[in-house]
């Protein structure tokens, strides 16, 4: 579940992710990397043990192998996300490690959690796009074919339609603030779009940035295509 204070709502994914992919935070997959991978090589050095394995991120191909890195009490130091050519993408290191953490009863409850991460600043609502996000990727003889942007309820909506070879749609489009806590079903998989969260399926990628929701879609582009157009948008700033 991801929990988005500001706009008082919450968003379950009815996936089993992280579950199904590689996370470099997470013990439990990276133990679970390490076991499944009947190919994996091993190292002592400097008194490490030092695991090579495959690595799974379903939505960035570029992340293929993760060498992961063991002090000699078996705990974790450091892992590193590689491409097919050994070139180190990714890096965590650990400074500490606390096997006996204690948490209060509260700690992983929805209400107590929203509530202690509202802040002003989050509060502020946007009622008008005052200025349009183009993408600045866009696929090979593909092109902006329609532009419509119109009223609603609370805010502003903008459609931009792209036709050609590799047709898709973005919408970009104001949100507020819930007045009661609501949860809302996701289906797909969440991922960063450069330091943002998004939401990811086959056919469409979605996210939230200052009070913006974006919205891209289409039938025909890969999911790889998808996530460059929706990397593209979310990198550039939002004028309010």
């Amino acid at each position: 579940m991801v929990l988005t204070p500001s706009l008082n709502k919450s968003f379950k994914f009815q996936s089993e992710w992280p579950y199904n992919n590689s996370q470099s935070y997470l013990l439990q997959t990276i133990i679970r990397d390490i076991k499944n991978d009947n190919d994996k090589t091993f190292e002592e050095k400097d008194g490490n043990y030092i695991f090579t394995v495959k690595a799974n991120y379903s939505n960035n191909k570029n992340l293929v192998k993760q060498k992961i890195t063991f002090d000699k009490d078996l705990k974790l130091v450091s892992v590193e996300i590689m491409n097919d050519k050994d070139q180190v993408l990714m890096k965590m290191d650990v400074n500490n490690v606390d096997m006996g953490a204690t948490y209060n009863d509260n700690y992983f409850t929805l209400k107590e959690n929203m509530e202690s991460s509202v802040s002003e600043e989050s509060l502020k609502n946007v009622s008008k796009i005052e200025e349009i996000i183009y993408p600045m990727y866009m696929p090979i003889n593909t092109y902006l074919s329609g532009q419509d942007q119109v009223s609603k309820e609370t805010g502003e909506r903008v459609i931009l339609t792209f036709g050609g070879e590799k047709p898709f749609m973005l919408v970009e489009e104001t949100v507020s603030k819930e007045e009661e806590m609501t949860i809302t079903p996701m289906s797909g998989e969440p991922d960063m779009l450069g330091g943002i969260l998004g939401v990811v399926s086959d056919k469409s990628v979605t996210w939230i940035n200052e009070g913006i929701e974006y919205y891209v879609v289409s039938d025909i582009l890969s999911k790889d295509e998808l996530m460059s157009i929706a990397k593209s948008v979310s990198v550039m700033p939002v004028s309010k």
